[in-house]
């Protein structure tokens, strides 16, 4: 029964991995995306896809991963894929120091290394680069309050990585099928819960963004007169409603506040508790509060379109977040309140 559900899981972390790289490198487009973090990502998923795809070919046909250099690549190229996409998703641009080429040498080494090195290797530093990411992550919890769904997303992976070292070492003791089925089916759920996390709230990546550089970015804002641009970024959103350019970013508020990107990203943060998306999420979502209130008549294809969502699915989740119900629900409730008072 355990091995039938495990295949289940395997076989959907086959079909869901290139589904996710394609909706990072192409769909997820107000965060900042460096050439470093789409190669991780590519990485990180690629290696993960051959791995499962390992596991699959053991449950069907037996053959041993351990005994296939493939296999123990695949599980030294997870973890220092891991650490760069995090690294580039939290501070896009910080891995470009040399130096950080040293994290790929256990890979390069990989070749070389005896067979029955490899795989305490691997976890020890998917342990250790998780245990660093709950650390930075945790360094988050103590500025923002408003991302404990994301905190939670990413500590997740931190203790599994550290499970997956435990049972590591005690697959001798336990046998090697242990390791395979609890590995696969441990990696299988996770891709159950990244998928089922990007549909419900497809903008957590940018919303780690933006916490990261709000917990850790120096003041960019020294010369800036704050007052001002608060009042020319809040009538870009009453009078000129440029959330209703579905395109809008980062970049192309802070061209229109005549500000850089960091100090536009800062003067969100400060002054309103959370990043650039999570404020443009906002407003799309007070607009199109108003729309429902006042026509009736108009579906929420049309609203969700003329409030700057770029898909209905992406409007549900936002004012879900947002509102805490849908927005059939909401306009319901609305015309119960209009027609009662």
């Amino acid at each position: 029964m355990l091995a039938v559900i495990t295949q289940v899981f395997v076989g959907f972390s086959i079909l869901a991995a290139p589904v996710l790289l394609v909706a990072y490198l192409f769909f997820i487009r107000d965060m900042e995306k460096s050439l470093v973090g789409r190669i991780a990502c590519i990485g990180l998923l690629g290696s993960m896809l051959g791995l499962q795809t390992c596991h699959l070919l053991f449950l069907q046909d037996a053959i041993e991963p351990f005994l296939h250099r493939t296999y123990m690549l695949l599980l030294l190229a997870t973890p220092p894929a891991f650490y760069f996409f995090s690294r580039e998703v939290l501070v896009p641009g910080s891995t470009r120091s040399p130096l950080h080429i040293l994290h790929l040498a256990p890979l390069a080494s990989g070749p070389f290394l005896p067979l029955a090195w490899i795989p305490p290797v691997s976890f020890v530093l998917g342990a250790g680069y998780s245990i660093w990411f709950a650390m930075y992550v945790f360094g988050l919890r103590r500025h923002v309050h408003r991302y404990l769904f994301e905190l939670a997303f990413f500590c997740y992976f931190a203790v599994l990585a550290i499970a997956m070292l435990v049972l590591a070492t005690s697959a001798k003791t336990l046998g090697n099928d242990v390791f395979y089925l609890t590995y696969a089916l441990f990696t299988g759920a996770s891709f159950v819960f990244v998928t089922a996390a990007m549909i419900w709230f497809p903008q957590i990546l940018e919303d780690m963004s933006d916490a990261a550089h709000l917990a850790y970015a120096s003041t960019t804002l020294g010369n800036v007169d704050v007052e001002v641009k608060l009042a020319q970024l809040d009538q870009a959103m009453t009078r000129d409603k440029i959330y209703e350019n579905e395109d809008l970013s980062l970049t192309v508020l802070a061209d229109a506040l005549d500000l850089s990107p960091h100090q536009l990203s800062e003067l969100i943060n400060t002054r309103f508790g959370h990043g650039f998306s999570r404020y443009v999420r906002e407003r799309r979502v007070a607009a199109a509060r108003a729309l429902l209130r006042e026509d009736r008549s108009a579906s929420v294809l049309s609203v969700s379109l003329a409030t700057g969502f770029r898909s209905q699915s992406n409007f549900y989740a936002a004012f879900r977040e947002i509102t805490g119900m849908s927005p059939g629900a909401w306009r319901k409730q609305a015309a119960r309140q209009d027609d009662d008072s």
